[in-house]
């Protein structure tokens, strides 16, 4: 995915030298009936407000950024004198501040509903009228925001890991407010004993507004203190970590449990041995994100996104931003769970925690309906046939429960029966064959990023809609771009039946000169590979996409390193760059802006246009920066948005004698990009008999 440049280093200096001279002339601003030509307008700014704001008297000069209020919105109204645009802030409620400019020959009013820190600018003179608490301010908020309240409840309180579910009772949610500080290197050891100058909502990354800090760090230090869940000496405790980027050290009770690097998978330390019987457990991570300035594999985060956004690459996701939890188990537990399925049969390997050889049982359900049972050894896999087998499949996504126990510990997984390969359909053309039949794969591109959380969704029900969103527009598959997601996501797409193409995160071009890791890539991808091995929802993983960092690799060493982890799963080399040229993997692979060209099946590939589209329509309100958007090209009405769409469609439908899959541009507008079907706050941009048109002309590319 390519959009347009950010700003040139020229402009990025001209832009900190207005905001330099804007804050030294902010006590010499012309006075409010100055005209155009004296006004010098600095720039638009958002900033972390983190904190009450009193009301105050009249500043001349000063900016307060925040969320517009109709009837101005983000344009502002023009023509309002400076004390009718009070009073039209004082009739109204939900107005805590207003902003006049009388520059330009035209008087211009803003009233907001909230604000951040007063910025310099000499065009703008503002008032808080009201006093204003941010708890925690975001600039564009969505409708679960407000849901997280983390001195109320916990973030993100539900059990993380759906795939291998142990008693309720056995573990800790260590979600929410923790001590915080930025550093200005590695700290270690970490000064223990001593509370640290911040606080964070955990599992927010820093960046992001629901976090509570709003800025950017490398190097970062996490504390808070915890009981321990358990007086017993035969049971072991386990800490766990959904992900953090990137590289952490992680000490309890001023003991060194480990470190892990790598910004998207999970990991576990058995702190056993290091705990106290005190309600005052002290746990330290060390945190150290270099973004972009790294060589490990990081997506579309770009650190100068945070105050000169634009193009294709956002705001970055630094330091814990999955769930962090204890776990209580046996002595010796259930380490790791493999399934593998078939259309009617389950290959099961187990692993325990000691590496041993041991019995275990397990029960597979079809509802409450027992079907099969057995004991089989943690060493050898084992292959349970399944009677009567029910399949999964976007149209039907069966799921059967299986538990499977070691001694006392028990746990709760599922699994689909399912599978995809290469084959050919009756007129010899190769496709994608889901359980043996051909299928067409209609989706969208999601990064899964929030304009309030960032790589974090505010809660599992804004984790959901996204998925739901795509049933309703009527797609049946969606490419997960530049990003492994929390196990959550994938299991709401294994119940709804949305078919996951998983794109291999990368790091995005030679930033600043630097180039990437294989070392590093390998390992995150296998990684991914592992994590999330058991959802049936995944069916091809993306190697590369476009020319982002493929240059420094052996595409087929890459191929064959995936198939050696995971030969259940389609490949794909190179998602529309140059490696998708040498014609190996499983498909062929394109990238076409705006309108969408078709790429040729061979014997060995099936065609498929990995991206297109990009319809940019930026909606009053709800835009992350007002006026800022771009897109590949722009309608103005949501009309005209549906009518594009489905002309595009109408293309795909016409080769669909060729076609086996299309991924359009985008789920949803991100930052600047603003070329979603939704927009960034996840408002639709359609109506719904415009909703009902997408969806009708989607079904219609699927069923053929």
């Amino acid at each position: 995915l390519s959009l347009f440049p950010v700003m040139s280093s020229m402009k990025v200096m001209l832009l900190w030298l207005g905001l330099f001279v804007g804050a030294l002339l902010s006590n010499q601003v012309p006075s409010a009936d100055a005209d155009g030509p004296q006004c010098t307008c600095g720039s638009f700014q958002y900033n972390n407000p983190s904190t009450i704001h009193p009301a105050g008297n009249f500043t001349e000069g000063v900016d307060f950024p925040g969320n517009d209020m109709e009837p101005c919105g983000s344009t502002g109204c023009s023509d309002v004198s400076l004390d009718d645009c009070k009073q039209m802030c004082l009739n109204n409620t939900a107005c805590v501040a207003y902003i006049h400019n009388p520059c330009n020959f035209a008087d211009v009013c803003w009233l907001k509903s909230g604000v951040g820190f007063p910025t310099p600018n000499s065009c703008r003179n503002s008032q808080i009228v009201r006093n204003y608490t941010t708890g925690p301010y975001c600039a564009l908020t969505t409708q679960w925001t407000n849901d997280v309240q983390p001195n109320v409840t916990v973030p993100l309180p539900e059990y993380p890991r759906p795939q291998m579910v142990r008693n309720g009772s056995s573990w800790t949610n260590l979600n929410g407010m923790w001590e915080f500080q930025p550093t200005s290197g590695l700290v270690d050891p970490p000064p223990f004993g001593q509370p640290l100058n911040g606080s964070v909502n955990v599992p927010f990354p820093i960046e992001a507004c629901l976090s509570g800090v709003w800025e950017n760090h490398m190097y970062m230090l996490y504390r808070r203190t915890f009981v321990s869940p358990s007086n017993s000496s035969t049971l072991r405790t386990l800490l766990h970590f959904g992900a953090i980027d990137w590289f952490s050290a992680v000490y309890v009770n001023g003991n060194f449990a480990g470190n892990h690097s790598g910004g998207y998978d999970g990991f576990s330390y058995d702190i056993t041995a290091f705990l106290s019987s005190s309600s005052a457990n002290e746990l330290f991570v060390v945190v150290y994100d270099p973004s972009d300035y790294g060589q490990q594999v990081f997506g579309k985060q770009r650190i100068s996104a945070i105050n000169n956004p634009g193009g294709d690459t956002y705001s970055p996701s630094s330091g814990i931003w999955q769930t962090v939890w204890l776990e209580t188990v046996t002595a010796v537990y259930i380490k790791d769970v493999k399934m593998k399925p078939t259309l009617t049969s389950l290959s099961l390997r187990v692993e325990a925690s000691d590496g041993k050889e041991y019995t275990y049982n397990y029960m597979v359900k079809d509802g409450e309906k027992e079907v099969a049972m057995g004991k089989a050894l943690t060493t050898i896999g084992e292959t349970i046939s399944i009677p009567s087998p029910k399949l999964w499949s976007p149209t039907s996504p069966f799921l059967y429960n299986i538990t499977v126990s070691l001694g006392s510990d028990t746990v709760l997984l599922y699994f689909g029966l399912r599978t995809i390969s290469l084959g050919k359909d009756r007129y010899g053309v190769t496709r994608p064959m889901l359980n043996g039949q051909p299928i067409m794969l209609v989706g969208w591109l999601d990064q899964s990023y929030w304009p309030d959380g960032l790589y974090t969704a505010p809660t599992d029900d804004a984790l959901l809609y996204d998925l739901q969103a795509a049933q309703m527009f009527g797609f049946n598959m969606i490419r997960l771009h530049q990003k492994v997601n929390p196990e959550r996501w994938y299991y709401h797409a294994d119940r709804l039946g949305l078919i996951v193409l998983q794109d291999m995160v990368q790091h995005y071009g030679d930033a600043h000169g630097i180039t990437p890791d294989p070392a590093l890539y390998y390992s995150d991808l296998q990684a991914m590979i592992l994590g999330r091995y058991n959802h049936p929802c995944i069916v091809q993983y993306e190697t590369f996409n476009e020319g982002d960092m493929v240059a420094h690799f052996d595409p087929a060493q890459a191929i064959a390193f995936v198939q050696n982890l995971d030969d259940s799963r389609l490949v794909d080399t190179d998602s529309g760059g140059p490696a998708n040229n040498l014609l190996i993997g499983d498909v062929n692979d394109i990238h076409s802006y705006p309108a969408p060209n078709v790429p040729s099946p061979s014997d060995t590939q099936y065609s498929m246009v990995g991206e297109f589209g990009g319809i940019g329509r930026f909606v009053e309100g709800h835009m992350w920066w007002p006026q800022g958007c771009y897109g590949y090209n722009s309608v103005d009405t949501s009309a005209e948005l549906a009518s594009l769409y489905t002309q595009y469609i109408q293309t795909l439908i016409s080769k669909r004698d060729q076609l086996s899959a299309s991924v359009y541009t985008q789920v949803t507008d991100i930052e600047f990009e603003c070329d979603g079907l939704l927009n960034y706050d996840r408002s639709n941009k359609l109506n719904s008999t415009e909703t009902a048109a997408v969806k009708y002309i989607n079904q219609a590319l699927i069923k053929g």
